[in-house]
């Protein structure tokens, strides 16, 4: 009788689903870390109708920031003068008229939100300032940051602001 053979195929095999586990596992760790180190550490304000805030401890997004952003931009990496943040975006779109307002988006407290709380992804850039015309506001003299905030789950847009720098 000859069970050498199988035995070592057997241990070969093993060996190699371990390492494919170590690798695994080592993979999750990294990931994990990456998501820990994006989280936003205290509310932003972009602009009065949009917040952004810290997550919650155990808030665990389907995507990475550079899977998000690669969804996003097909082909395209996070610059490297791009910084991200993981955190909970808020969209308010103004107080509740009815159904005209609440189409499709979420009302609480009297007030009609696009996003509310959604956890996302903001990738922000310094930039200048759009300005819209000789009739609209300057832009300010520092420069704006640019947010990008992008579904942390489904890598989808969410919105573009912009918030001024402040000197």
């Amino acid at each position: 009788m000859r069970l050498r053979g199988p035995f070592v195929i057997t241990g070969a095999l093993g060996l190699a689903m371990l390492a494919a586990g170590l690798v695994a596992v080592r993979t999750s760790v990294a990931s994990a870390q990456a998501i820990a180190d994006a989280r936003v550490a205290t509310k932003v304000t972009v602009n009065p109708g949009i917040t952004f805030a810290p997550p919650p401890s155990n808030a665990a997004p389907g995507l990475t920031a550079a899977q998000a952003f690669a969804t996003w931009s097909p082909g395209t990496a996070v610059p490297s003068d791009v910084s991200v943040q993981l955190g909970l975006l808020s969209v308010l779109v103004g107080p509740d008229c009815g159904a005209e307002c609440e189409n499709g988006n979420i009302v609480q407290g009297g007030m009609v939100y696009s996003a509310l709380n959604q956890l996302a992804y903001g990738f922000e850039w310094s930039t200048s300032c759009l300005s819209l015309g000789p009739d609209a506001p300057q832009p300010p003299p520092g420069g704006c940051i640019q947010w990008n905030f992008i579904d942390a789950n489904t890598g989808h847009q969410i919105i573009v602001a912009y918030q001024p720098k402040h000197s």
